[in-house]
């Protein structure tokens, strides 16, 4: 495995005065010759809550970075097609896998069946020696906030399809499927990830997002279990209700955790925390023993939401709140 490494050159600069109240250091020769800065650029300067300053060249941050792996499939342990998500993930624009013996047919179909469950990857060369897989994907357009509003958007069309099926009618939406939010997962990961600069307090932030976006697959996949037992039940008037309630505060309780995650609101939280308790005393109304799939889906998605709503509840620490005090000292 081949990939571009840059060593980090540690360097101590003296800061200087200029005039009565400016202070200034002098930029490092290498990375000034390394990427070629001139009088009159400009350059980024990113402050972080940890002391930190990160300078970025303009023209660096403005232009193309190419990220490449090469790999010997000859010396991988796992499926080709297995690995290809996480290079994806990690932001990698040029994937290439090369074989001093041979790539079977097999896997080069499987690499371009798992390829196309990507936005924005494709296989453009595909031999008995070598596979080449190109992202177009640029991470760096990608607004965190639409995939995330996107992936809530798919999850409530499904509850919307669980509510129509209870109330006994035609649901207007049931194209969506597991591979449709697994792409839109992918590309999250490929935003967060293969991102080259952020902020220490957006890495943390970026980390709940993750975390919360795996939620979301989770509550996709106990919603296509839980449409299937209700197309296969037989509820009365009672049942009806209590499951059409909780999942109508379920799809409540998906925007107050994706909303929350994103813009950190102690009201949220508390609405959320309420949802959940509604929901719970609804459920223990219903009966296990006459359909015990039905409840345990339900219970499952609750859980889900819970554990999310917890996780977005930790972003309200990221923020500076009137009522938190930090770094207290005895």
């Amino acid at each position: 495995m081949e990939e571009l490494n840059n060593a980090k050159d540690i360097e101590t600069r003296k800061v200087q005065k200029l005039g009565s109240s400016s202070l200034f250091i002098t930029l490092p020769k290498k990375w000034i010759n390394k990427w070629n800065v001139k009088p009159g650029d400009k350059i980024l300067i990113e402050v972080s809550d940890d002391g930190s300053l990160k300078l970025i060249a303009e023209r660096v941050k403005l232009g193309v970075n190419h990220k490449s792996i090469k790999i010997d499939a000859d010396s991988l342990k796992q499926p080709i097609a297995s690995v290809i998500p996480c290079l994806y993930s990690l932001g990698y624009d040029e994937i290439v896998f090369e074989s001093r013996k041979s790539i079977s047919q097999k896997d080069v179909e499987e690499v371009i069946g798992v390829t196309k469950q990507m936005v924005g990857a494709e296989v453009t060369e595909a031999s008995e020696s070598k596979i080449k897989i190109e992202c177009l994907l640029d991470t760096e357009k990608v607004g965190l906030e639409s995939l995330l509003r996107r992936m809530l958007n798919t999850v409530s069309k499904k509850v919307d399809e669980a509510i129509a099926l209870v109330s006994k009618e035609q649901p207007r939406d049931t194209s969506t499927n597991h591979e449709d939010i697994r792409r839109l997962y992918l590309m999250l990961m490929r935003r967060i990830m293969g991102s080259k600069y952020e902020t220490t307090r957006n890495m943390t932030k970026n980390s709940l997002i993750v975390i919360n976006s795996i939620t979301l697959l989770n509550v996709a996949s106990v919603l296509e279990k839980l449409v299937m037992v209700i197309r296969s039940s037989q509820l009365d008037e009672k049942r009806i209700q209590i499951v059409k309630s909780v999942l109508k505060k379920s799809n409540d309780l998906l925007d107050e955790v994706v909303m929350t995650v994103l813009f950190p609101s102690t009201k949220r939280v508390l609405n959320g925390l309420n949802l959940i308790r509604e929901s719970r005393a609804e459920l223990s109304q219903l009966d296990r023993g006459t359909n015990p799939f039905l409840l345990e889906y339900l219970e499952d998605l609750i859980s889900f939401l819970e554990r999310a709503l917890e996780n977005s509840s930790c972003t309200l620490f990221l923020e500076d709140m009137p009522w938190i005090e930090r770094n207290l000292t005895p």
